[in-house]
């Protein structure tokens, strides 16, 4: 929606880039390839990491930022972020809050497992320039001057909280406090709440 939203007021800032068999190839590849590399990211940053953590410090908040905090740090070394500067950090950082926040609220790794995926695809397919990380064939060309702008900012602070609202009614969520901040259990703790 943001894509073609900038697209429609900014024309001069896209080039029609659509090319059938070029196109072709890379949808075949990153519909192959992308969810591979999200799914690694989510499994070791919401699962792995985010599971042993809370487990060494037995509370959930500590995981949820630290883990987010790491997902944006590991994006430092993309094109992006030398084109940008570090304000892009703040995307990255907020995509991993919201992530971790879905894999919590949820109790599983689907959610964020499909919504990683989808913004990589999305990425990759309708929008590419020449300093992004993703330099491909996609239907559009991004040919204005690097610039943190608007577009970067609102999916974390307007998109991502509406989307969690929007999940939270969906998947009747509640108890938002104890399952982001809360204690995690020891095992014996667990099975003793099991009986």
């Amino acid at each position: 929606l943001f894509i073609g939203i900038d697209i429609y007021f900014a024309p001069e800032d896209y080039e029609y880039n659509f090319q059938l068999e070029p196109f072709l190839i890379l949808a075949v590849i990153a519909i192959a390839m992308i969810p591979l590399q999200t799914s690694m990211e989510e499994y070791l940053m919401r699962g792995y990491m985010m599971q042993g953590l809370g487990v060494l410090t037995k509370n959930r908040w500590f995981p949820l930022l630290f883990t987010s905090l790491l997902f944006g740090l590991l994006h430092i070394l993309n094109p992006e972020v030398d084109k940008l500067g570090y304000g892009i950090l703040i995307f990255y950082i907020g995509t991993g809050l919201f992530l971790g926040i879905i894999t919590l609220m949820d109790e599983g790794l689907e959610l964020a497992l499909g919504f990683h995926a989808a913004n990589n695809l999305t990425a990759a397919l309708l929008v590419t320039a020449d300093w992004t990380a993703f330099s491909v064939d996609s239907v559009y060309r991004d040919i204005s001057e690097p610039v943190l702008g608007w577009d970067m900012l609102v999916p974390v602070f307007v998109v991502f909280p509406i989307l969690l609202l929007v999940f939270s009614k969906k998947y009747g969520w509640t108890n938002w406090k104890e399952k982001l901040t809360g204690k995690v259990l020891t095992e014996e703790e667990f099975l003793k709440l099991d009986n």
